[in-house]
């Protein structure tokens, strides 16, 4: 059976008051949806929060957290121990010759690509988050939200707003 991948889309400044909808939403893409792998950019407090969650659902449910890198940090090696202990795999994926400042972007681009889902919280218009976001829409993904939360299934949409 194929994996089925969401992976995270927010603004830095999340509020942690979000965590109950994100655990809302998560446990639904576990339970009625099927999402087997969670992908993380690991960049911000929306980030954070959904990384925490899908911590504490591993210890109900099959699932794997994956750290999605855009470029090899040195951090990757001098602290692999915590990244082993906190993700089940750590990505770098190829994003061709691209320059450093844009490969966050591409990164992100990358895990739309590769996912089922996007759980977003996108709150403003502009900024990393935003253009993520947009660019899951484009790549025609139904949308479905709720109040403060996206799921986007690169066939959804979903947000946490």
């Amino acid at each position: 059976m194929k994996e089925k991948i969401c992976c995270f889309c927010g603004h830095r400044d999340c509020d942690s008051s979000l965590r109950e909808k994100i655990k809302e939403a998560i446990t639904d893409l576990i339970e009625n949806q099927g999402i087997t792998t969670f992908y993380s950019g690991g960049m911000g407090n929306f980030d954070m929060l959904c990384e925490n969650v899908a911590r504490e659902l591993k210890r109900k449910y099959p699932i794997k957290l994956c750290l999605i890198m855009p470029y090899m940090t040195k951090r990757l090696n001098t602290d692999r121990e915590y990244y082993n202990a906190m993700y089940d795999e750590i990505i770098i994926p190829d994003l061709g010759d691209v320059h450093y400042k844009r490969a966050i972007t591409e990164r992100n681009k990358w895990m739309v690509n590769c996912s089922d889902v996007v759980l977003c919280y996108v709150t403003r218009s502009s900024g990393g988050a935003y253009r993520m976001r947009e660019y899951a829409e484009a790549a025609s993904s139904p949308i479905d939200a709720t109040q403060e939360i996206t799921k986007y299934p690169v066939q959804k949409i979903l947000d946490i707003i």
